[in-house]
């Protein structure tokens, strides 16, 4: 009897060993779990570090073909790319359009060839870039324009622009003018690269700007580049024919504007006000160093570029907020406000 005792005893201490096993297992699988849950916390860290490499689900390819890199507002513009083009999902590539028609045309023809998802152009010429524009949008390329808008009636060529309002510029140096001379004045208009649509809308808005009031402009004309020595020369024979006569100069764009100066102190004319475009650094130092009155109608290009990229990702997205015209202010920038502006990279 004690043998079988024994043998019941032997039995249930078995069992109750047994019995005890999972708790041991429960108490060692968590850790696994345990060691695994963190790496999956920490998983958003780089996307926090580096947006474009956590939420890019893959990285798309954009070629930007500027009317020409030698341009400082192009290569600033490239230079901007390159910087936000990653956080915005994009490779990015340059085709410089060498500031020739023919060569832009066949700068965005190899572009093309090359299937890439996206083409980015600041045009030479907004009429003869049209043909292009609309083969690579009929290529399945996303077309986008930067810094200008488009020609009027070539809306079907690409998908979106992104750019200041430059009709509005012109008005704005046009406002300039009239509360500079409420009594009146005579001056001239040295335009930007001829057939360039920034030039035409630029142009346009002055001259609309104008309309009524008793600012007359004597003469009007383009270089054929945005070459500040070529807007020397145009001023340059304004003061030959007109003289004393000139007031105020209104030129398309702050580099040229420093052409337009030299002209101006050559012949002694340091009190002539000047009005220009960009808001580059060039018109930081012509705003400090000018004796008259000088004022520049300042576009952001790291906004522009950042705007571009958004419009872009929209349109390849199919997202119903993505649109044709975008605009970005103007600053208005003269010697009372300029401090509180930061002095631009370009």
């Amino acid at each position: 009897m004690k043998r079988t005792l024994f043998v019941s005893l032997l039995v249930m201490m078995l069992l109750l060993s047994a019995g005890c096993a999972p708790a041991a297992t429960s108490t060692t699988a968590p850790q696994p779990a345990a060691t695994a849950a963190p790496a999956a916390t920490a998983a958003p860290a780089p996307t926090t570090a580096a947006p474009a490499a956590g939420t890019c689900a893959k990285m798309h390819t954009l070629v930007f073909s500027p009317g020409a890199l030698s341009n400082p507002s192009q290569a600033y513009g490239w230079k901007e790319l390159q910087k936000y083009g990653p956080q915005y999902c994009f490779n990015v590539s340059v085709a410089d359009g060498g500031g020739d028609v023919q060569v832009q045309a066949k700068a965005i023809s190899d572009a093309v060839s090359q299937k890439p998802d996206v083409i980015l152009v600041n045009p030479n010429d907004a009429k003869a870039i049209v043909p292009s524009l609309t083969a690579a949008k009929a290529a399945g390329v996303v077309d986008g324009l930067f810094m200008v808008a488009n020609a009027p009636g070539s809306d079907a060529s690409i998908n979106f622009f992104v750019t200041v309002d430059d009709i509005t510029g012109g008005k704005t140096a046009a406002q300039a003018v009239e509360k500079a001379f409420p009594n009146g004045a005579t001056g001239v208009e040295v335009g930007g690269q001829a057939g360039h649509i920034a030039a035409i809308n630029r142009h346009q808005g002055f001259t609309q700007g104008l309309q009524g009031s008793n600012i007359q402009v004597l003469d009007y004309k383009n270089p054929q580049q945005w070459d500040a020595a070529q807007a020397q020369t145009i001023m340059e024979d304004f003061i030959t024919k007109y003289g004393n006569k000139i007031q105020f100069v209104f030129c398309h764009w702050d580099g040229g504007a420093t052409g337009v100066i030299n002209a101006l102190q050559a012949a002694g004319m340091t009190k002539v006000m000047i009005i220009a475009v960009d808001g580059n650094k060039a018109a930081f130092q012509n705003i400090q160093t000018w004796p008259g009155t000088y004022i520049s109608i300042g576009q952001s290009v790291p906004k522009i570029v950042q705007l571009s990229l958004d419009q872009a990702n929209k349109w390849l997205n199919k997202d119903p907020a993505a649109t044709l015209p975008n605009f970005v202010p103007f600053d208005v920038i003269n010697k009372d406000n300029i401090s509180t502006f930061p002095v631009p990279e370009w």
